[in-house]
């Protein structure tokens, strides 16, 4: 009683104020040392108010601790035992008929009342009513002290960057005063044998507060039906949200969530695992949903790199998700929903890759690409095995030994070549290849069919040269059989298209070359040979002028190639000499250089002689 009537009675002085809060703390010590945790919660809470309290904090080391509970305490009757009830029964009364929210000393007062209500309540019908009829008002305390850090825990979710998904678990989540003051209200709740309904208490505005958190990563619940429908560009934004948002989900908003659970149900383990469960079931099942209908969506080669992106966030955080969850039900359901869903995933991959390497093998378009230019699907595959060899240790583990037929081939370029997605990359570069040399026959000039070819294994191996990861799986044996190809096609190419030119315009009448003879040694060409080459060079610059070889780099080579070849034989042939030069000769060697800066530059254009 002199707690509740120190409470209630009025002094202006600030010390008996102040002494007033002392000599109830004091109490509440005494009074609750049947239960170490309600006590340390308490005076955690108090302590925020006076440092003084915090000596308090344990009922073992106060002044007036007693090993005993309040029921055997010495000198107490049943006339007073009476008296405490009543009292108890009044505050809780008077607190449950106020509208308006608890100032701190009357949540206070109230849960004293609580405590002493529960303390009773075993022997006691009039004390078990009173808590009994605290516990609607406790079931919104908690909820309130819970809703308080919605809004706070939802936005804060801004601050989790995608290149920090391992973001403090603490992020976002309650302070520890606040999780202290929910769990001084839900241990007595607990202690009164109300755990189902703090349960759905807690469970209804976590949920709520853990889904908002989720929306504001841009992701929300999806249909398979909608997923399926989907337009690409809305579902490429979200398969790369979903991405950042499990990492962000698992390691942050989730083990937020079980260290609150763990700290609000401390005296009640079992139960707080439940709560867990129950909590983020819905999120974790609306995660695992959208990327089960990616899975089972039709396979396009656009979405293979995004894929690739949600199985491997699921599997990195696949091993602290299920860690999350206590006992072996709750532990064995998530697991299983998570390891299904990767299994949909790499599965899905899988798929795609195979059906990625049949379109290549039936792609059927019979135009030829204008002037021998890198062919679209030369290009395209290579950004795909590019994306491929990027995700390599992913794609050893999806494929395994499945689905790869060059393993032979593969022996030959070293171990690193000997691994699943090293060979997957070279069948897909092998079937390209075998592409690319049937639509070289597109092209009825011998010529162009090997500027075609150039290109486009010119191309390959530039990109393979360029990419880190795919020369180290392809190896350096790959581009050198490759480059030396390069040089086959080059061979090609002068023999097609220059060989009639200089064996047959610009050599001497006897049939051997003008070059090799010493000066006075030969007789000078006739008009018809310079004609011949005049007719000749002509039809090539402008055929050739139109021809477009991609790369500098191999334009100027394959320039230097044929002035390599023309210019001393031009030379030779000028120096024959002729009885009418002014009549024949058109160009001076100059000319001859300048005008191959024309060649293969994609622009038709014509000798005006």
């Amino acid at each position: 009683m002199e707690r509740r009537q120190s409470a209630s009675s009025s002094s202006s002085s600030p010390d008996a104020g102040q002494e007033r809060v002392m000599a109830a703390a004091k109490h509440i010590v005494k009074s609750l040392a049947v239960s170490k945790n309600a006590a340390d919660d308490m005076m955690h809470f108090l302590s925020t108010f006076d440092p003084r309290l915090h000596p308090l904090s344990s009922p073992e080391t106060g002044d007036e601790a007693s090993d005993s509970g309040p029921e055997d305490a010495p000198g107490r009757g049943g006339e007073e035992e009476e008296e405490e009830i009543a009292a108890a029964e009044e505050v809780i009364r008077r607190c449950n008929s106020s509208s308006s929210s608890s100032e701190m000393i009357g949540m206070m007062d109230y849960l004293y009342a609580v405590d002493d209500a529960i303390a009773a309540a075993w022997h006691s019908a009039r004390a078990a009513a009173a808590a009994h009829a605290a516990m609607p008002r406790l079931e919104e305390e908690v909820r309130s002290l819970l809703s308080s850090s919605l809004r706070r825990l939802s936005l804060s979710s801004d601050d989790v960057d995608e290149a920090t998904p391992s973001a403090s678990p603490r992020h976002g989540t309650f302070s520890p005063d606040a999780t202290a003051s929910v769990r001084c209200v839900a241990d007595r709740m607990l202690r009164a044998g109300y755990g189902p309904e703090l349960a759905q208490v807690y469970v209804s505005v976590r949920r709520d507060a853990l889904a908002e958190s989720v929306a504001l990563l841009g992701v929300e619940a999806v249909a398979i039906e909608e997923v399926i429908r989907m337009e690409w560009n809305v579902l490429d934004q979200k398969m790369r949200r979903w991405s950042h948002a499990v990492r962000a989900v698992v390691r942050t908003f989730l083990a937020g969530e079980r260290l609150l659970c763990d700290e609000v149900f401390e005296s009640d383990e079992e139960l707080g695992h439940e709560c867990f469960a129950d909590v983020a079931r819905g999120c974790v099942l609306q995660l695992l949903g959208f990327a089960d209908a990616v899975a089972v969506s039709a396979r396009a080669t656009e979405k293979l790199y995004r894929t690739v992106g949600m199985y491997e966030a699921l599997t990195d955080v696949q091993p602290e998700l299920e860690a999350l969850f206590s006992g072996d039900g709750a532990r064995e359901f998530f697991a299983g929903e998570v390891s299904s869903t990767v299994e949909q995933l790499g599965s899905t991959l899988r798929h795609t890759i195979e059906e990625f390497g049949h379109a290549i093998h039936g792609e059927a378009s019979r135009k030829a690409v204008h002037g021998g230019e890198i062919h679209p699907m030369t290009r395209y595959v290579l950004n795909y095995c590019g994306l491929l060899a990027d995700s390599h240790g992913t794609l050893d583990v999806v494929l395994g030994d499945a689905g790869l037929d060059d393993a032979d081939e593969a022996s030959t370029d070293g171990g690193a070549a000997s691994t699943p997605s090293a060979r997957c990359i070279r069948e897909l570069l092998t079937l390209l290849l075998h592409k690319i040399n049937d639509k070289s026959r597109l092209y009825d000039d011998a010529g162009l069919q090997n500027i075609f070819l150039m290109n486009n294994l010119y191309y390959v191996v530039q990109k393979v040269r360029e990419s880190a990861p795919l020369r180290e799986l392809l190896g350096d044996d790959w581009l050198r059989r490759h480059r030396g190809q390069i040089r086959q096609y080059e061979t090609a190419y002068l023999r097609a298209s220059w060989m009639a030119v200089l064996s047959t315009h610009l050599r001497r009448d006897d049939g051997a070359g003008a070059a090799s003879r010493p000066a006075g040694g030969h007789r000078a060409p006739q008009g018809a040979s310079a004609k011949g080459f005049n007719a000749a060079f002509q039809e090539l610059y402008r055929a050739q002028t139109a021809w477009k070889v991609t790369d500098p780099q191999l334009r100027e080579e394959l320039r230097i190639a044929v002035l390599e070849r023309l210019i001393p034989a031009y030379r030779a042939f000028l120096g024959q000499g002729s009885r009418h030069p002014a009549r024949h000769v058109k160009c001076s060697l100059e000319d001859l250089e300048n005008y191959m800066l024309d060649f293969f530059e994609g622009v038709p254009k014509f000798v005006r002689w």
